[in-house]
């Protein structure tokens, strides 16, 4: 046993070691695997174990591969390659916002298709109320959106049923749409003039049978929010004075009868893409 291998340190008998039938095979073989694995001696700490070909058994100590370098910082980000293969960050886009290309690179842009509807928001005022107010109050005909894209314009589409009731002559009361608390009636120079959509005027002891008519008003207006923010758009009254009363959705008189009406008011707010 004189034959020590320079790798694994097997002692291998010789030809002439009285150990088998067949010790010059025994030697053959030791000699083999020592040469096969002769590249799984050795290495360094932190090192790891790679093909080196497609040859069986033939691989190679290396470096451990320190992986890709995770360039996202915001939820939401997103990796694409960029030039040479490097990992990049495209940020999170806004609200409403499509992924596509520019430039040969990902990135956010507004949806394309301008003029389209995004989205409908509709409300139905179905009860009645009395209004008597000097100022602009609400007539419950109101509803609430909040558009997809600050580019966005609004199709503010209202009716309003009703009846006004006065108790002197020549009162008359305003009806005006507003967005939040802004008036959207914005007419040039109105010094002490009411800004206002419509007036209803009514000359008081005229026109027999009037308190038991039922009138619609309707309103149209398109609108600029240049806001992802929830907005409010209603129809508001304000009278001339704190005589003119308002009805909303019911003749002045009221009364249960089958000759007189009661109604409904609606509102509906339309996204359209810019």
């Amino acid at each position: 046993m004189t034959n020590p291998t320079s790798n694994f340190g097997w002692q291998m008998p010789e030809s002439t070691d009285l150990v088998t039938n067949l010790p010059a095979d025994f030697e053959v073989f030791g000699q083999a695997v020592d040469t096969d694995f002769a590249d799984l001696l050795g290495g360094t700490t932190g090192q790891v174990l790679k093909k080196n070909t497609n040859a069986d058994l033939d691989f190679v100590w290396g470096a451990d591969s320190a992986g890709m370098t995770n360039p996202m910082t915001t939820t939401g980000d997103t990796i694409y390659s960029s030039s040479g293969s490097t990992p990049a960050r495209l940020g999170i886009g806004s609200a409403g916002q499509v992924l596509t290309v520019a430039s040969g690179v990902p990135s956010w842009a507004s949806p394309a298709g301008g003029g389209k509807v995004l989205q409908v928001v509709n409300y139905v005022l179905a009860t009645t109320a009395t209004l008597n107010s000097g100022s602009y109050v609400t007539t419950g005909v109101e509803a609430t959106i909040t558009p997809t894209l600050n580019t966005s314009k609004i199709l503010v589409i209202a009716q309003l049923s009703g009846n006004g009731s006065v108790s002197s002559a020549n009162n008359s009361f305003f009806l005006s749409l507003f967005k939040n608390s802004t008036n959207l009636a914005n007419p040039t120079s109105p010094g002490s003039r009411t800004p206002a959509f419509c007036q209803w005027f009514k000359t008081y002891g005229a026109a027999t049978g009037q308190d038991s008519m039922m009138f619609m008003w309707n309103f149209s207006f398109l609108d600029s929010p240049a806001t992802t923010s929830a907005t409010t758009y209603s129809v508001k009254y304000a009278g001339e004075s704190s005589n003119p009363i308002f009805e909303v959705n019911r003749t002045s008189s009221d009364t249960n009868a089958g000759y007189l009406p009661r109604a409904t008011s609606n509102i509906t707010l339309l996204e359209i893409g810019a």
